[in-house]
């Protein structure tokens, strides 16, 4: 394959050709634009493409593509411009197969497993390839009319090539390029043919998951179009319009994906030949066909024209046309390697600065988180202390309380039974001295009468008897009886007399008691305003003790913040890499 992949020859600048070979040659293209311009006469059968509605298949004897296929090693290697012509002005439908094999050396590829044995085994791409052939299959223009029939041998290529490449596994892209290969041959074929194509043709590392060489293809590319699309150029970078959002799956599965089936399956025979320069000499040739057209336009607009190509990309032979009009030069292409190259250690560098800032970062956060988790604790542990003193303060409060309520109701009870007995023993004495009192006066009022009495019976016994001597015994009698009646009336008077300073005393004693009485209530009163001020005291306390158990738990809460939010802010927002962004974009 070195041989070819040298600088490719214009088809006007191409090696001599002799008289017969350039009639042949007229005869090729004619029976070209025949076979393609019929859409209906292409179908697979035994792996192979044929036209029934054409003559019957060259002679390889009696043409020259013939003779390239029949004498190929020779061609290979001495005529390599010649064979980039006649691919260039389309190689035969019936011939592709042939010729793609020959141009990758299918035949002599080497595997470790066999095709068969590989669809043996089980992939872990299976259900992403699935998904793809789902969603890819029904909606492209490739594959109209041949889902049923691409579905299962696509599946299976693309199955046993992620078994047998490993590191590289399944892409996207190869959908478009393995289902191209399976409506031209059978899939044993296809696959050795992609297998080559992935070592040999740069395919492999544009399919790596670090992009390299896709960046460095989308890197050229866009100083191409620097250099010779300079308005088009300055239009994207105002519009921040980037080179890979289009390009990078035009790298990825040869523009057949963007192309009608006419053009795309031309550009590929010359990618089979000549490698990715078609790529970049076509997109070149497309953005110069619309580039009046893609000024006007903003990203959006310019995104749905790069994405619909079959409006305006459906004659094959113009756009080949155009496309080796392009300047390519290789040793440019080779110092925007180099430079890209460059770039890249560059940003390679600046990403190891970066990691390593990033991790330094992130051992100053997380000493800053161990130092905040520090003065946390101990913010919390002096919290706790300040709470526990709190706490026994409250304990301490509430014991005296209980303990002063205690003795209070004791002496309550304690003073008003012996109050209670006093004035119970005092109010009987009073009651039982009122009652002699009265039996006193009730006595004397009783003497007083009989006296009177008597006095009136003297007075009348005087002025009966005339001062008669007869009576002088009675009058004795009276007047012994009234004097032993004054004496009892002065008795009785004695006796009442004492009675009444008996009276006075207890008066005086329950006076006395009535004011001890008072002074123990003042006293009650006065222990329960301090009640009352040690239960309001109480209250504070309890009320000191729930705020600062809310800010104990507001501490807790924030610091439990402060901790969330270190750890968000520790994690290193990752700065998005070239290759991300185009596998991305890719995707």
């Amino acid at each position: 394959m070195d041989s070819m992949t040298v600088p490719s020859l214009s088809p006007s600048t191409g090696c001599q050709l002799s008289v017969d070979e350039m009639k042949l040659l007229a005869k090729l293209e004619e029976q070209n634009r025949l076979l393609e311009t019929d859409s209906k006469s292409l179908y697979p059968m035994n792996g192979v493409l044929q036209s029934p509605t054409s003559p019957k298949p060259f002679s390889f004897e009696d043409d020259i593509w013939g003779n390239v296929i029949k004498e190929w090693d020779d061609w290979r290697k001495r005529k390599v411009g010649q064979i980039k012509v006649l691919i260039r002005r389309g190689i035969p439908a019936h011939l592709r197969p042939t010729l793609w094999q020959l141009l990758c050396d299918a035949q002599n590829v080497a595997v470790q497993q066999k095709y068969s044995d590989l669809l043996n085994c089980s992939s872990p791409s299976e259900t992403l390839i699935l998904r793809d052939l789902t969603r890819i299959l029904p909606q492209h223009q490739l594959f109209h009319n041949k889902v049923a029939t691409c579905q299962k041998p696509l599946f299976n290529v693309l199955k046993a090539y992620s078994i047998l490449d490993r590191e590289i596994g399944y892409c996207q892209g190869s959908v478009f390029i393995v289902g191209l290969l399976l409506t031209q041959m059978a899939e044993e074929e296809a696959f050795y043919i992609f297998v080559r194509l992935m070592k040999d043709f740069r395919m492999r590392d544009l399919y790596r998951s670090n992009m390299v060489e896709l960046g460095c293809c989308i890197h050229q590319f866009e100083a191409m179009i620097k250099d010779e699309l300079p308005e088009l150029h300055s239009h994207f970078q105002t519009q921040g319009f980037h080179t890979s959002m289009f390009s990078s799956s035009w790298f990825l599965n040869i523009l057949l994906s963007s192309l009608p089936f006419t053009a795309a399956i031309r550009i590929f025979d010359i990618f089979m030949c000549e490698g990715l320069e078609i790529v970049f000499r076509v997109g070149l040739a497309l953005l110069h066909m619309k580039q009046a057209e893609l000024i006007k336009l903003d990203v959006e607009g310019m995104m749905n024209c790069l994405e619909n190509l079959e409006s305006w990309a459906s004659d094959p032979d113009g756009i080949i046309e155009a496309a080796y009009q392009i300047k390519y030069n290789p040793s440019r292409m080779k110092q925007l390697r180099q430079e890209y190259a460059s770039i890249k250690t560059k940003k390679l560098e600046e990403q190891e600065e970066l990691n390593g800032l990033s991790s330094e970062n992130k051992h100053l956060k997380q000493r800053l988180a161990l130092l905040e988790k520090r003065c946390s604790e101990k913010l919390v542990s002096q919290l706790k202390k300040e709470l526990e003193k709190t706490r026994l303060n409250t304990v301490r409060s509430q014991s005296a309380l209980k303990e002063m309520q205690a003795n209070i109701l004791q002496m309550e009870e304690s003073r008003a039974a012996s109050n209670e007995d006093s004035v119970m023993y005092l109010q009987t004495e009073l009651i039982s001295h009122r009652l002699q009192e009265a039996e006193a006066l009730t006595e004397l009022r009783v003497l007083k009468q009989h006296i009177k009495d008597l006095e009136e019976k003297w007075q009348r016994q005087q002025v009966n008897c005339g001062g008669q001597q007869r009576v002088s015994s009675a009058q004795n009698e009276l007047q012994v009886e009234l004097l032993s009646t004054r004496l009892k009336e002065t008795l009785t008077q004695a006796a009442l007399k004492e009675s009444r300073h008996r009276l006075m005393k207890l008066q005086t004693e329950n006076n006395i008691y009535s004011n001890q009485l008072k002074q123990i209530e003042a006293h009650i009163n006065s222990q329960q305003d301090h009640l009352q001020e040690l239960t309001s005291q109480n209250q504070d306390l309890c009320s000191q003790l729930q705020q600062s158990r809310r800010q104990f738990s507001t501490v807790q809460y924030k610091i439990q913040s402060l901790s969330k939010h270190t750890t968000s802010f520790s994690q290193p927002t990752p700065k998005p890499s070239t290759s991300t962004s185009l596998k991305h974009n890719d995707t």
